[in-house]
């Protein structure tokens, strides 16, 4: 990349970035770098770099509707809804059939793919 891309992607004046292309500069090898990379890759890497976010609207989907507060959802139990054997609980049934009627499909979609729940097993879950 260029001084400018690199200046407009990371939001470093240029005069930084030369400061740091000077020989024995701490960040020397780091505008090296920036400058050996396309402005396609570097986009790429900040892309993997930035943390995904919690699916949180699905969580507060459900959670919305039971009042008893110690009996809300944690993100986890809720996940765990999807590979439990044994038999639900009441609250997980409801929980369940909160998911059918009111939740988003994109809210479902966004929470199995963050924790990589096979969609065959939220069908089968749902279907029950």
């Amino acid at each position: 990349m260029k001084t400018k891309e690199i200046s407009e992607l990371l939001g470093v004046p240029p005069a930084t970035l030369f400061d740091w292309s000077k020989p024995g500069h701490k960040k020397e090898n780091l505008a090296k770098l920036l400058k050996q990379l396309s402005k396609d890759e570097a986009l790429s890497l900040i892309e993997q770099a930035t943390p995904k976010q919690k699916p949180l609207m699905l969580l507060s989907t459900v959670n919305c509707s039971i009042g008893d507060k110690s009996k809300h959802f944690t993100l986890t139990k809720l996940k765990n809804i999807f590979y439990k054997k044994d038999a639900l609980d009441p609250y997980e049934k409801y929980a369940l059939k909160t998911i059918k009627k009111e939740a988003f499909p994109s809210e479902l979609e966004e929470f199995i793919n963050y924790y990589h729940i096979p969609k065959t097993r939220v069908e089968k879950v749902l279907a029950a």
